[in-house]
């Protein structure tokens, strides 16, 4: 019996586990519009420096994500990450952040993972689907430099919600969902400095600023301690208020708000840049595991269909995965 073709739009973490369900079953094919994979398990190296720009660590609360864990956890690949976090609030005094929660981050980088779980599985990497057209009982996938890509029999997205609802036809029977989700944008502030800060605290939540987190990246597991780093990210709200202003403007407008937190000056700073991440959380979820449209072969998952979360992510490709294995 000839198996099936499945062409899955996006190499983040749902489509890896995706994939890696499934590779034994169809002909699988990842499109991922970046230069790697990940997504926003993501890690921007700047030679000596690198820094985990997207996600900054993740939590493992149901069995599922526990066990999918367990054997990276085995052989390093993922370590449990324990900061001194506080509270930072400019003007107050700071204290502790109080979350027991267990953190984890890939080492040593975060993209790490989503690199191990691209093992073995054909990615186009730079080439981002415009467009899917029905040819036949198969669908046509169109790329943004209008590239006709091979037909496939099933396509799964696990692109941002808005992204998918751009290159999905109407006829989606999840469509009017898409519509409904809401996804917020996200600045992240990238320095690296030539000594160690003198911060007697390893990340910040931040409070009533333009800034929500800050981490020595340096401190997590698996990094090189030679080299120090931070990133400090924007909070969504303010993002979403300056998603269209210039980038150097914006990262003139966060080092400001950093160094009234930090106290650490630009003159100190080795290197600086910043990125804008336009689908970076969750304000309205599609409140499914996922999307399927049995009839049309067409799905679509990602953490934006429960929280944005990397557990979430993981779940929400898992389950669809798990309902594919039923079908094929």
């Amino acid at each position: 019996m000839t198996q099936p073709s499945i062409a899955i739009i996006g190499a983040g973490i749902s489509g890896l586990v995706i994939a890696q369900a499934l590779k034994n079953l169809a002909h699988i094919t990842i499109y991922e519009k970046a230069r790697g994979v990940s997504g926003r398990m993501s890690t921007r190296s700047a030679t000596p420096y690198q820094f985990d720009h997207g996600a900054q660590y993740f939590t493992a609360k149901t069995q599922a994500f526990q066990a999918f864990l367990a054997p990276y956890l085995a052989e390093g690949s993922i370590a449990l990450w324990q900061p001194q976090i506080i509270v930072l609030e400019k003007d107050k005094p700071s204290y502790n952040y109080e979350n027991s929660q267990p953190k984890y981050v890939a080492t040593p980088k975060m993209n790490s993972l989503g690199k191990i779980l691209a093992e073995g599985i054909p990615i186009c990497l730079q080439t981002q689907i415009a467009t899917l057209q029905r040819s036949g009982e198969k669908w046509q996938l169109i790329t943004t430099a209008g590239v006709t890509l091979p037909r496939f029999d099933w396509v799964i997205s696990t692109a941002p919600a808005p992204q998918t609802l751009n290159i999905f036809p109407p006829a989606f029977s999840e469509y009017h969902t898409l519509q409904q989700v809401k996804m917020l944008a996200c600045y992240c502030l990238m320095v690296g400095l030539p000594t160690q800060p003198a911060l007697n605290w390893q990340a910040a939540v931040v409070l009533n600023s333009p800034i929500g987190w800050i981490a020595y990246n340096t401190h997590k597991p698996g990094r090189n301690q030679a080299y120090h780093s931070m990133v400090l990210q924007s909070t969504n709200n303010w993002a979403e208020e300056h998603l269209e202003e210039d980038l150097a403007n914006i990262q003139h407008l966060l080092l400001e708000e950093s160094i009234k937190l930090t106290g650490i000056e630009p003159k100190n700073l080795s290197y600086i840049t910043t990125h804008r991440w336009r689908y970076a959380d969750t304000a309205i979820s599609a409140q499914k595991n996922y999307l399927l449209d049995e009839s049309l072969q067409l799905a679509a998952c990602g953490d934006w269909c429960i929280k944005g979360r990397v557990e979430a992510a993981f779940t929400s490709g898992n389950s669809l995965a798990s309902r594919m294995v039923q079908l094929l």
